[in-house]
Order: C-alpha cells, then structure tokens, then sequence
C-alpha cells in the first residue's frame, strides 16, 4: 500500500507506540457508549489491573468508574485516554457474569452498565480485606443422596439426583408439594455440593431466604451464606468476592442472588416463580428466572423451578423444550395436598341469603370447624379497611384530584389518598357531579373486625405488607387474616382456609390475572395440612376452579400458553412497548417495522399526569420467537443512533409486566 506521508504538505500520520491496553466497559447509561473502549494502561498499573477490576477513567472530562474487560497489547497513538486509578485489585466482574449481563442487555434493550448495577454490588473495601486475609476453607464433603421422602413422590426424581451427583445439568420445573418442598431442596442442593459445584437458590423475600438457609445448614451441616437485597451492603459484597474465589457452596437470597458469581456455579434454583417480587423494580425488570436461563446457558449449570404453580414463563421453557416437567405421581399428589372445594353463583344460590353474603355461611361453618383442630387462614384480596372507594351516586371509582392515585377509606370513614396520602378535601366526581364516597371492598382490617364480631370466642390475627406477622405460629385455635404473599407459617400446617373475595382478583381484565390468581391461592391452600378442607368464594372462570379443585397448576399453565400462541402474546411471541411523544413513538415504530420485521400491534394514547405535561402514546410491536433476534437488533440501532443524536426519549420496554 503506498504510504500517505509526503503526499499533502503538513500531513503526517499520528505517532503510534506499542502499549499496554485495557478494554473498559464504563459505568455509563448511554446507549451509544455501550461498548469497552481502550484506555493505555500505566506501567505503575500494570500488575494491578487485571480483567474484571474496577478502574477509575476519564470519559469526555468526567471520572466515572469502569470494568477492564480485556486486557491487550497493540499499537495505539497518543492520544488515547489513560487509567487513572485501579479502584479494586479483586476482580470483580468474572467473565461468564459479563457474557450474561451482556446477553439480558440485548435482550431487553438495556446497557451493559445498567444490568451490571443490579449484578455488581458497591464496593466495600473492609469486607474485601477480610476475604483475601482469610484462609480458603475446604470444600464442604457431603454424599450424594438416594431419592427420599421428597424425591420420591416424582417418577423422575432419582433421576434428577443421579444426574446432579454426577455433575451433570439437567433443567427442570417442578411442581412442588409444600410437604416435601425441605427435603427436596436439601437432597438437590447436596446432591450438586458432592459433585463440587456451588449451588444459588432464589427466593421471594428474605424472611423466605433466612428459613431455606437455615433448614439447608441443619439438614446438610454446610455453611450458607445468604445474599440479596435484604442483608447488608457488607455482607453482600463479601459474598460477591467469596463466591467468585470459589469459597462458597450455597448461596441463598433474594432476586439480586441470582447475579452471585460462583466459580463453579453447577445449579440455579428458583423457589415460588411466578412471584412478582422476583422481578426487579428498576429497568430493566428482568426477573429472576430471565438471569438464571442466560447464565445457565453461558455457564452450563442446571435449573430447577419449584413451585406450587405454573408460570406461564415457566411452561413455555417445557414446551419449547429448552426444560423438562417434573410433576408428582397421583398418590403423592393426593397425600400431598388439601380438598379444595368453590362457591360460587350455583352454591351460593343454594345457601339462599346466608349464601350471597361475603363470609357465607359455608365458610363460617368451615371456619368453626377448623378451629376446634388448629389455626384457620382468611386469605384476602386487599390489606386496609376500605381498599377500594367509589362514588356514592353513579359507583364510579374515586381518584386523587392531585395525582389520581386511588382513595382510601378507614375505619372512622376518613378518605385519604392511596399514593401520595393527602386529604382528598373538596372531593368532587368527575362523571356525576357527586360528592359523598362510600367503600367497595373489604380490606383485612375490616374483615379480621367482621370475624371478630361473628366468633367472639375466636383470637384473631391480621397480617399483610405493612403488619406483616413473620414468626411461625404455634398450632393452637386463630383466626389468620392474611393478603397474599403475607400469610405467615404456623406449626403442622392450618386446618383449614378461606379465599376470600376471590372474583376481584380472577375477574380482572388483564391478561395476567388468571396465572396471579392462582399462584397466590395455590400458594396460600398449600400452607393447609394435607387432606384438610379449603374453599374459594366467589364467582370465577371454570378452567381456574377445576384446576384447584385437582390441583393440576401444569394442565391449567399449558391451557394458558395455548391462549397466549393463539392471540400472539408473550411468551409465544416478543412484544416490546415503545413509550413517548406522539411523533417521536411514530418514527421510531416505522422504522423497526420496515427494517426489523416487527408488526404494528396498535398505539393508546397516555393521558398526562402532572398539569403542563405533554401527553403521550404508547405503541406496541411484536415479532414472533423466530423473528425477536431481528426486531431487538432494528430497536438496538434506533436506540444507539438516538442517543448518539440527543433526541426525544422514546422508552423501550421488552415484553412489559404490567401486560403480561
């Protein structure tokens, strides 16, 4: 190639020099910057900065952190940016942890640097003293188990068992049996320890994670470290830095535990999917079972899902066949779980009055009955006293005139707002002119106040997200009122429970209700001791009510996926939301259509809430399975040009929960 210099007066190529250099990843949510970019690496730095540390750059005059994703030697010229300092000499972020968080970015059209914000906790340099000073433990010795009392009640389990011993990685979703759920957990985890490999187990909350810890540490005498948002800041990062020098074989927390980088990760499993607080509240709301399938694909380890339910996430993996089923045999399955029987319309008709009333005479009678054997559990749909408020005149709902929030009712009939908890004032309907409110539904306070009134005799306890009861409870005659996800455990199990109210969760008209329904209740009769009675009040859809009467979570999730192919939701198919204003959202749908592939679901219309705010559309775009790569690649480029050019934001969010 013949060379430029000489050929235009002045011009001389830029001075190059062989150097050290760090690819660096940094902590910038810029769609456009999503990429390592090279930094010269000091010859004071270069013992110190290796792959995965945490560095200190310059990027456009700002100091920001970063990752040191590769580390190289090449010609560079002198111009480029060096390290300015090596924040943390421990790696940090593995290899395998950044393949993943790469993948979940693309996958929900997030940066790299966000996602590492919810795997990488803050550094904090006292824990990660006391890990390097401290003596690597042996690994933990623990034989593989036979399949027992859990295992047994599944044709597959010693299966499962042999395979997990053997260091393999089979992928699984279990229906489980609250009965056997300790053992298996305990035989699955030991089974993966003795093959020496690490074990995550995911769970809902942390009260949930300190008992799985707990009954994992007594069963198996290993050590359990337990991680998550939950503990504290410390104690998570040293788990961070432990775990990735190969020192810990169990970890147990919440959904931020799924991103714990175990040097040898040999299984992942997620207890109660399907739960919403496995998801995560910032963007990009990826829930747990999202990072466990990108991680078990990039670090060959195994899967279990075990629930009482079915998600229809979780049965799409079966069907697609990417997991297996693993469901009780019929007898486990009847020995396992209680009688659950509905009211409904027809039973209620029967009853006559006493029948139609919220608390029918068939729960109270069930109610009295259980409380001579144990405590009894009042499930409800809402916590407070009136959850729900509307106006007295035309029933339409009542909203914040501030922030439309909803409003709320107590006990003396004082309204307040559900959001921002201000008085509603001069409070007037916007459809009817009306000024008098009155309560809808029936929040836990008032029905434990009901109850109360209607068995004197009987100790009630309430207990929802804010009064949650957390201890377990001892097995002596209680009345339980409980929202879902707050019931708390009691010894032997209760004798019996009531679903309350059970048509305003199924009769909704989102197109998650039916699978939310009956995860919650699902989860609620499994805390009933086997063979003990249950009962469901309320109108609901056929196909639900016969799925808990046979306790038949995987039929009711496969019926459900059908539904979803046959209309072309998620996850039979990729939908991505695009949200701002109108003309930007329009732009942005055209060009994804014309060069993604995607199809043009329809566009809402986002009323404004805040006075002097634009308003703004909402789009959806879909693309089928065989189609996503295309789509998510046209929306990636869209949004790195769009950054690059400081347009309008135009929020892009991949099959958005609130839909599905």
């Amino acid at each position: 190639m013949m060379s430029t210099q000489g050929l235009l007066d002045g011009f001389d190529p830029p001075a190059t020099r062989s150097a050290q250099v760090a690819r660096v990843l940094v902590d910038v949510d810029l769609a456009h910057m999503d990429r390592p970019l090279d930094y010269l690496v000091p010859d004071a730095l270069v013992d110190r900065a290796q792959v995965g540390s945490l560095v200190r750059v310059r990027v456009s005059g700002t100091r920001v952190d970063g990752w040191i994703i590769e580390r190289t030697r090449r010609e560079v010229s002198e111009g480029v940016g060096r390290l300015e300092a090596v924040v943390s000499e421990t790696p940090v972020l593995t290899p395998p942890l950044y393949e993943a968080a790469r993948r979940v970015a693309s996958r929900f059209l997030a940066t790299t640097s966000q996602v590492l914000s919810l795997a990488v906790p803050p550094r904090h340099a006292r824990a990660e003293k006391e890990v390097l000073a401290s003596a690597a433990p042996a690994w933990p010795v623990v034989d593989a188990p036979d399949a027992g009392e859990g295992w047994r009640a599944y044709s597959a389990g010693q299966a499962l068992l042999s395979r997990l011993g053997a260091g393999e990685s089979p992928r699984a979703v279990v229906t489980s049996l609250q009965p056997h759920l300790r053992s298996c957990l305990s035989q699955a985890v030991a089974a993966t320890v003795s093959s020496g490999r690490s074990v995550v187990v995911i769970t809902a909350t942390g009260e949930q994670a300190s008992r799985v810890a707990r009954d994992l540490e007594n069963d198996l005498g290993v050590p359990t470290a337990l991680s998550g948002g939950e503990v504290g800041a410390e104690e998570r990062y040293r788990v961070h830095i432990a775990a990735s020098l190969g020192r810990v074989p169990i970890v147990v927390g919440t959904r931020s535990a799924v991103w714990v980088p175990c040097a040898s990760l040999g299984l992942i499993i997620i207890v109660g999917d399907g739960d919403d607080r496995l998801r995560e509240r910032r963007f990009p709301r990826c829930d747990a079972l999202d990072v466990a399938v990108q991680r078990c694909a990039v670090e060959g380890a195994g899967l279990l899902v075990l629930s009482a339910s079915r998600s229809v996430k979780a049965q799409a993996l079966v069907r697609y066949g990417w997991a297996v089923s693993v469901d009780p045999i019929a007898q486990a399955l009847r020995e396992a779980t209680p009688r659950v029987h509905l009211h409904g319309p027809v039973e209620a008709e029967r009853e006559g009055a006493g029948g139609r009333m919220r608390i029918p005479q068939a729960a109270l009678r069930m109610i009295r009955q259980g409380l001579r054997e144990g405590p009894v559990l009042i499930q409800v749909a809402s916590a407070g006293y009136w959850p729900t408020v509307v106006c007295r005149r035309c029933g339409e709902h009542a909203r914040c005139t501030r922030c439309s929030g909803p409003l709320t009712m107590n006990a003396e009939g004082v309204a307040s707002c559900a959001w921002c908890g201000r008085d509603p004032g001069s409070w007037r309907c916007p459809h009817c002119s009306g000024r008098e409110l009155r309560g809808a539904r029936v929040g836990s306070s008032r029905t434990a106040e009901e109850i109360a009134r209607t068995l004197p005799e009987a100790s009630v306890l309430e207990s929802s997200a804010a009064h949650r009861v957390s201890r377990t409870l001892p097995s002596r005659p209680t009345v339980i009122v409980a929202t879902a996800g707050a019931e708390p455990h009691v010894e032997g199990g209760y004798a019996c429970a009531v679903i309350l109210d059970a048509a305003a969760l199924a009769g909704r008209a989102e197109l998650w209700a039916p699978e939310e329904a009956a995860r919650r209740w699902l989860d609620a009769l499994s805390l009933v001791r086997p063979g003990r009675p249950g009962l469901v009040v309320g109108s609901i859809p056929e196909a639900l009510g016969q799925m808990l009467v046979r306790w038949s979570p995987t039929d009711y999730a496969d019926r459900l996926l059908d539904e979803r192919e046959a209309l072309g939701f998620f996850p039979a198919c990729t939908m991505v939301a695009l949200d701002g204003p109108a003309a930007q959202v329009r732009q942005v749908a055209d060009q994804v259509v014309r060069e993604g592939g995607a199809q043009l679901v329809g566009t809402v219309a986002v009323p404004a809430t805040r006075e002097g705010e634009e308003n703004q559309v909402r789009t959806l775009v879909r693309a089928p399975l065989p189609g996503t790569a295309d789509m998510l690649a046209a929306l990636d480029r869209v949004r790195r040009s769009r950054s690059a050019r400081k347009a309008p934001l135009v929020k892009m969010s991949v099959n958005p929960p609130e839909l599905f």
